[in-house]
This record gives structure tokens, sequence and C-alpha cells, in this order.
């Protein structure tokens, strides 16, 4: 009787972490704030398939270059939290493509690191069949969407990568928020980028800021230092989720510099 009380003890314990990494990781908002055209920019809604068939949504937004801009955003809210982001790319001449992870937005599903991979190549397969030749495909994630990109980079061609204020993995991170390790054969949820963008040979961005409050800087250097040339770094002002808006000038000359190197 003692074995069974103990065996309902931890397997209690077991599923309340389980519930706890999730809810940590994945924090999706189903109602949308804005749109581009709140801003006045043209855009088309898409309605496509995740590689795994599951039904997503996302926002297509023309610009006057040949390339366009694979948007993998971060863990939080929806596609309508990205439209200052959105507008910068938009500025700097790009069409670009944002979707809602499985679970996120109108995406249907339940987020999972695979399920996140898994949309990611459902909306390269998208642009693909839009006409977008792999020369005119450039990757970028945010956050949670950096070890996204990172992934979708290791097993498709594009022109190059930009990865803005993401982390190492999320074992890594765990620590530097908890304060404390977790035993790694708890995690389900990886995300380990540190092992996969040693693999990527395009030319690579790495975006962070020397403030940030959520993803510590070495998280940045540490995917810089690990990275194979040709790379980049461009260190940024302010805080996790207003950095790319409090640098100003030097972020989005940052970006327009390396995409026209591209």
């Amino acid at each position: 009787m003692i074995l069974v009380v103990i065996l309902g003890i931890l397997l209690f314990s077991f599923l309340v972490f389980k519930w706890f990494e999730h809810r940590k990781i994945y924090i999706p908002e189903r109602d949308y704030i804005s749109t581009p055209h709140d801003v006045g920019l043209g855009f088309d809604e898409i309605k496509f398939p995740s590689r795994d068939k599951v039904i997503l949504y996302g926002w297509f937004v023309p610009g006057s270059k040949e390339s366009v801009i694979l948007f993998c955003q971060g863990n939080r809210g929806n596609i309508s939290h990205r439209i200052e982001s959105i507008e910068i790319f938009h500025h700097l001449g790009y069409s670009l493509f944002i979707f809602d992870y499985r679970g996120y937005g109108k995406s249907n599903g339940f987020p999972t690191e695979r399920g996140l991979y898994q949309d990611a190549l459902g909306a390269y397969d998208f642009l693909r069949e839009r006409g977008y030749d792999v020369d005119n495909i450039i990757l970028y994630g945010c956050s949670l969407g950096g070890a996204v990109a990172i992934y979708l980079a290791t097993v498709v061609e594009a022109k190059g990568l930009i990865i803005e204020s993401s982390f190492e993995s999320i074992y890594d991170l765990s620590y530097d928020i908890l304060k404390y390790h977790i035993p790694e054969w708890l995690i389900s949820n990886r995300f380990s980028s540190i092992e996969r963008i040693g693999n990527i040979n395009i030319r690579k961005l790495i975006i962070h800021s020397e403030d940030d409050d959520l993803i510590p800087f070495f998280h940045g250097t540490g995917l810089y230092e690990a990275a194979l040339q040709p790379k980049k770094m461009l260190k940024i002002k302010g805080s996790h989720d207003t950095g790319f808006l409090d640098s100003g000038y030097i972020y989005e000359e940052g970006l327009r510099d390396f995409l026209e190197g591209l």
C-alpha cells in the first residue's frame, strides 16, 4: 500500500511538472488585437497546412523586393502582437510571411516542440508553392521562434538566417529563470539550438540586447560563437520585448546591412 501511495505521488508530481513546463514555454492567445491594415499595410490572410496537416493561419504582407522573410514568432500572444516588427521589415522593402503556431490565434492544434517544427516546415512549403526560390527565402526567428528558425535552417535551403533574442536551449534557460537545474531528462521541450546552429552554413545574423531581462545576453553570444562563418553579431539595447524598438536606428540599420549583404 505504501509503495502504491509513493508511486501515485511521483506520478502526480511528474504530471504537475509537465503541466508547469508547458505553461511556461507556450503562452498562446486566441484573440487578435490588430492587423497590418491598422498601420496602413495590405496583406493576404492565408490558411495552410503544417507539414503534418494541421490547419494554420497566417498573414502574407507583400513588399517591393524579390526576397521574403519567413517570420517565426516568440512564445507569447499571436501574430497580431508583431505589428511593429512587420512594419520594420516592410519599411526595408521585404515581403513577409508570419504565421501562428498550432494552438495560437486562429490556428488549430496544440503546441509542442515537434509541432512547431512541423508548422514552420508548412510555412516554408507555402512560400515554395507560392513561387519563391530557395535563394529568396530568409528565415527569421525571435525568442522561441529563434529555436524554430534554427531547426528549419538545418533541414531546408534558404538565403539567410536571422536570430533575435533567442537562447541556447530550454535546459540552459531554465536555470537562468528558476536559479536551479532541473534534471535534463525531465524536460520534454528541449529546443536545443546550441547543438544545431553549428550545422548551418548559410549567412547568419545573431541579434541580442545586452539588457535583455528574460534571456541573458550570453545566450546570444553563445549561439554566435557556436555558429559557423559567415556570421554577424548585432548588439542592441533594451528589454527582451522592446529592445528592437528601444534600439531604433541601430536595429534597423543592422538588419538593412545584413539583408543587403546577402
